[in-house]
């Protein structure tokens, strides 16, 4: 499977690339950071695109609203790239762990028919729970829900 991952500078996306090559490794699984989508031939050669959210603080902006603006342009300008070459993409957000977990989510989502051939030999993480073989997001969210009022009685 190969994974572009995108994202304006300083949205982490070198850092979650490192995080998903080193957790998908056995998995023969291949991450390209910032790959150039306007090519043509290889704006859908990708089986997940993943784009990295502006919810990371900028360090380099230190209180200069100009940094915060061009990375929300860049941001929209690969969003609107995505949307012209009509490539199918999720947003991750969150920091360190929950962010590649949530990259893990988005990929399980974009590639839910991933399963194990003898070229690829394991699978992604999937969800264990009491129903691990649902894919139902309401049915999840019924089932956490539940959890959560039972707690609170």
């Amino acid at each position: 499977m190969q994974i572009a991952l995108l994202g304006a500078p300083r949205t982490g996306k070198t850092q979650l690339a490192q995080a998903l090559t080193r957790h998908l490794q056995p998995q023969h699984v291949e991450v390209f950071d910032a790959p150039d989508i306007t090519q043509r031939p290889l704006a859908h050669a990708f089986d997940v695109t993943l784009l990295c959210g502006l919810d990371l603080p900028d360090p380099a902006a230190t209180g200069h609203k100009r940094t915060a603006v061009e990375r929300e342009a860049i941001d929209q300008r690969i969003r609107h790239q995505l949307d012209t070459a009509q490539i199918a993409y999720q947003v991750v957000y969150g920091v360190g762990a929950e962010r590649l977990e949530n990259a893990l989510f988005c990929i399980a989502r974009q590639a839910p028919g991933w399963a194990a051939t003898p070229q690829r030999p394991q699978t992604l993480n999937r969800w264990s729970g009491p129903c691990e073989r649902c894919a139902d997001g309401d049915c999840e969210h019924r089932l956490f829900m539940d959890l959560l009022s039972n707690k609170s009685r």
